[in-house]
């Protein structure tokens, strides 16, 4: 018998590879960072011998989900969120906190934080933005502590590094603060120097810990918004100078992106693709686009947006619980995927009211679907499935590595507990998981053939450490930005439909 270091034996396995094959007594094979075999457990189990074997009895083995859009910084400000009168317009002290009151050790404590919430939930890959819009490279150093995070977790992640769109500015005027000497020290910092650190981060961290460390080029709005959608929060009423001046930097981040080998994460919204094509030329806006571009978000999309990221190859990750889906509707997801469009479904984690929790919003994105088309029977269960795993790699082009349970792909999978009663009958699994699994059912995560939690207890990280340090950083931040504001509840709020004024 040939011995591997992990045999997975006894358990219903969803492999989600190209046939979508469901094992009802099924075993895996893992050897070193790869999955060696799959077959039913008779068999596997007559060939293998292992030095962990892991019962599956009662347990649904799948590939670990894969968030595609996610923004670090975000898992330490939760909750904190006030909504405004103004339609869909609300206020949450982020670039404040990011900008004004952060250590590179607050953004550590943020990666291990997140790590852990990712494990738990069964997330093994995730896109991390570092930062809000725009996001925190003024220096290498936060998104180095974020990679160390990672590192320590085991977890694998895509770091989005880039600089601050040219013309949206949340509150902090391109002024970074470090801590120095006891106190806070203000760095005012360019559009250029972002761009310069990026690259430098792009080189310095991609591959590291296994291969599971990779980094992208990340900009707010790599083709500008529409203004004719916008509302008042995203605000765009451009000059020809300044359409000018976004399409050359646009052009400047494509120039980067090809020299560097990266994809590029971005924004986008209804009449996105109809500006840029109106205001950039519709030659130079195919220059820039490509199937290394992702645009996250693509709330209510017109039919020329669609046929724009269609002719361009380019991909989409949908995020069904964020604000603009109740100003410019949700993002076509049925649509995108009648084109041929690569599409996933994310989370937009963590803040301020999301968490990393997939299989939440696998339903959301499915509910949205069949309240706009009225019809179930658009965007079925296990195509939503297939959006957090497979399909989300092949968005992010790591198809061949992960999103499947398949030999020869890195062992990046998870177990979920079936023994509850919530989740007894277990009849059809794309149908349980679409509708009754949620993330703390996932008991068992395992990524790059490394177990990092095994029956909900955490092996990686310390959980209660990682806690602890969590909300010590979180304090500091806190005395440092006035976060009352955002607390303080008007009568509305417990007993009205919207604010006094």
């Amino acid at each position: 018998m040939r011995k591997v270091d992990i045999l997975i034996e006894n358990a219903l396995i969803v492999t989600v590879d190209n046939e979508n094959t469901i094992l009802t007594d099924g075993a895996i094979a893992i050897e070193g960072t790869e999955i060696l075999a799959i077959g039913d457990s008779p068999s596997i189990k007559s060939e293998y011998q292992a030095a962990k074997t892991i019962n599956g009895k009662n347990k649904m083995v799948m590939p670990g989900l894969i968030d595609s859009y996610h923004h670090a910084g975000h898992g330490m400000v939760k909750g904190i969120y006030r909504t405004r009168l103004e339609p869909g317009l609300g206020a949450w002290p982020s670039s404040e906190i990011y900008f004004r009151a952060t250590t590179p050790e607050w953004w550590h404590a943020e990666g291990l934080l997140t790590a852990l919430e990712r494990i738990k939930f069964g997330v093994t890959t995730g896109v991390t933005i570092m930062g809000g819009t725009p996001a925190r490279t003024d220096s290498p150093i936060f998104a180095e502590m974020n990679a160390e995070a990672v590192g320590e977790a085991g977890t694998r992640s895509i770091l989005g590094v880039g600089p601050p769109d040219p013309f949206l500015n949340l509150g902090h005027k391109n002024i970074g603060t470090f801590w120095e000497n006891g106190r806070f020290v203000d760095y005012p910092f360019s559009y250029e120097q972002t761009l310069t650190v990026a690259e430098g981060v792009v080189k310095s961290l991609r591959g590291l810990h296994s291969g599971r460390i990779d980094v992208m080029l990340a900009v707010p709005y790599l083709c500008g918004m529409n203004p004719s959608y916008m509302t008042s929060y995203h605000r765009y009423d451009y000059t020809s100078d300044e359409a000018k001046h976004m399409r050359d930097r646009a052009l400047e981040i494509r120039s980067l992106a090809n020299s560097l080998g990266t994809l590029i994460h971005t924004h986008a919204a209804k009449g996105t693709f109809e500006w840029a094509q109106a205001n950039y030329g519709d030659s130079t806006l195919q220059d820039i686009l490509g199937p290394d571009v992702v645009f996250a978000h693509a709330n209510g999309l017109t039919d020329c947006d669609m046929d724009i990221i269609r002719t361009a190859n380019a991909a989409v990750t949908a995020v069904p619980f964020a604000a603009w889906n109740t100003t410019l509707g949700s993002c076509p997801l049925v649509k995108l995927i009648e084109r041929n469009i690569r599409v996933a479904i994310s989370t937009d984690g963590a803040a301020p009211f999301h968490i990393s929790d997939l299989f939440i919003d696998l339903h959301r994105g499915m509910f949205l679907q069949w309240y706009e088309h009225h019809d179930m029977s658009l965007l079925q269960p296990g195509k939503a499935l297939r959006l957090v795993t497979i399909e989300a790699a092949k968005v992010l082009g790591i198809d061949g590595r992960v999103g499947s349970l398949e030999p020869g792909k890195a062992a990046d999978i998870i177990m979920i507990d079936l023994n509850q009663p919530h989740l007894v009958p277990f009849a059809d699994p794309a149908n349980m998981i679409a509708y009754y699994v949620r993330g703390n059912d996932v008991c068992t995560t395992i990524v790059n053939g490394k177990i990092l939690m095994e029956n909900r207890q955490v092996l990686s990280l310390d959980e209660q450490a990682v806690l602890d340090n969590a909300r010590k950083h979180i304090a500091e931040s806190f005395s440092h930005v006035n976060i009352d504001e955002y607390l303080d509840h008007t009568p509305g709020y417990w007993f009205g439909v919207k604010e006094d004024s």
